[in-house]
């Protein structure tokens, strides 16, 4: 870091400890539009003996974690190599962004022994143990975000269709011939008889499914669909917050105008007392 940088870089940190809010807040941007200059100074400024600095530092680590998260859910999601199990547990992170990474994933990992030591490798293998495992699939909806949250999936045992469809598909092995589709509304698992099942419908199986009307789906499609279920019950809640976090995982930017497509109150109307 070059010396005069860091001279600006502690000057502004020092702002963070000012009684008036709109200085802590232009101070607090500022830093975070410079992240990759800040190197250890929010450690250093970490330790001060001031309680409300270390409140403040501890904002903006937060923060900074929040965006690396969104920026990292983006590149995951697009990056052919990613592991699907991943994914699920950072598109968890985005809605519940104060829940620990390691607990959500050891909750998913419990599932995934316990799915994998049975070796399911049919449609009545899945059925027969997510009915053992008491795990109810529910229509799609934007109303309950939780449905599509993998740490909530695992605790309550009940989940989205499409999210549970997605991850069975994923875990048999792929000499089994399962795949991920869409049939009609429903996200299935189907084989290659052509025979579906329908985690929603109580984890139904059609024997007799018109084969031209499934859609096969991509696990990265499943995602996306996910992620934008997450973002329309933001906006059913008025979470300003959720609103603007998850948009902005969606596109991997930071910039607040991301949200300039939809109506106030998501984004400040225009000036009407403007001259024509």
């Amino acid at each position: 870091m070059a010396e005069n940088s860091e001279k600006e870089l502690r000057r502004i940190f020092s702002l963070l400890d000012d009684p008036d809010e709109n200085i802590v807040l232009n101070a607090m941007a500022e830093l975070l539009s410079r992240e990759e200059e800040l190197g250890t100074l929010p450690g250093e400024f970490q330790e001060s003996d001031d309680p409300v600095m270390r409140k403040r530092i501890h904002q903006l680590q937060a923060a900074l974690t929040l965006r690396r998260r969104r920026k990292y859910f983006l590149a995951r999601l697009y990056d052919p190599q990613a592991d699907f199990l991943d994914i699920l547990v950072e598109l968890h992170l985005q809605w519940f962004d104060n829940d620990s990474r390691p607990e959500v994933e050891a909750l998913l990992a419990s599932f995934v022994v316990a799915f994998m030591r049975e070796q399911p490798t049919s449609l009545e293998d899945i059925m027969g143990f997510m009915i053992r495992h008491n795990f109810s699939a529910e229509s799609e909806t934007t109303l309950k975000p939780e449905n599509y949250c993998i740490g909530s999936v695992m605790t309550e045992h009940a989940g989205s269709g499409a999210l549970l469809a997605a991850l069975c598909s994923h875990l048999v092995p792929a000499e089994a011939g399962l795949a991920l589709g869409q049939f009609g509304e429903d996200f299935v698992v189907y084989d290659q008889k052509y025979r579906v099942l329908v985690p929603a419908k109580n984890w139904q199986i059609l024997e007799d499914a018109d084969k031209k009307q499934i859609r096969p789906r991509d696990l990265r499609d499943l995602i996306r669909y996910c992620s934008a279920n997450l973002f329309s019950a933001a906006v059913n809640s008025d979470s300003f917050r959720y609103v603007l976090t998850i948009a902005q995982a969606h596109c991997g930017s930071d910039d607040d105008t991301i949200l300039n497509f939809l109506p106030y109150p998501f984004h400040p109307p225009e000036d009407t007392d403007r001259e024509p």
